[in-house]
């Protein structure tokens, strides 16, 4: 069983990595099956095996980012550490992070993102008593802003360090929003469920 596995997450990375380059060496939307299953030396029933299209290859690469950006994050760390965890993940994933970076917040691989780190956040978060902004709107707010600050960081050839970017995403951001409209709930399991 653990081989199969094994195969499996072979086979999903290598697919991953043939869409994220043939889409980087042309378009996204230039890239047929047939051309990612020759790039990534995989058969191409296999790939509908796994995946029913592109997109949804897509949204698998954005979820594994997300799901390894969930599991650095600990309760115990401060805004800045967390941050600084979610710009080493970016880096390890320049690749994938320059493709899906510059799509439009309404692709179908970003719209399943958003759902599921929108439910992520809204565990994590309640209003603050203070706030007439609903959580919602703050959640949403957080999000988008640090996806927009990642996207120009790598759009920009990530001219400034991790560390300078989390001390960025920490201050400017995450702080901000806490401080006007958020708190973290008590007793919550901060990595989420494992995808």
């Amino acid at each position: 069983m653990k081989k199969l596995d094994r195969r499996i997450k072979r086979t999903r990375r290598l697919l991953g990595e043939a869409l994220v380059s043939l889409a980087l060496e042309s378009s996204y939307d230039d890239v047929t099956i047939r051309a990612l299953t020759q790039r990534a030396d995989v058969g191409y029933a296999t790939f509908y095996r796994h995946f029913k299209s592109k997109d949804e290859l897509l949204t698998y690469i954005l979820l594994e980012i997300i799901r390894e950006i969930k599991c650095s994050i600990k309760a115990e760390l401060s805004h800045y550490e967390e941050s600084l965890r979610i710009f080493q993940i970016l880096e390890r994933h320049k690749p994938a992070c320059l493709l899906t970076l510059n799509l439009p917040d309404d692709h179908p691989a970003w719209l399943a993102v958003w759902e599921d780190v929108r439910k992520w956040l809204i565990e994590l978060y309640t209003a603050r008593d203070e706030t007439i902004i609903p959580v919602e709107v703050a959640v949403n707010h957080l999000f988008k802003s640090c996806k927009e600050l990642a996207r120009w960081w790598v759009m920009q050839g990530q001219s400034y360090t991790t560390e300078q970017m989390a001390v960025t995403m920490s201050e400017l951001i995450i702080d901000v929003i806490e401080s006007v409209a958020l708190n973290h709930r008590e007793n919550v399991d901060i990595a989420g469920p494992v995808i």
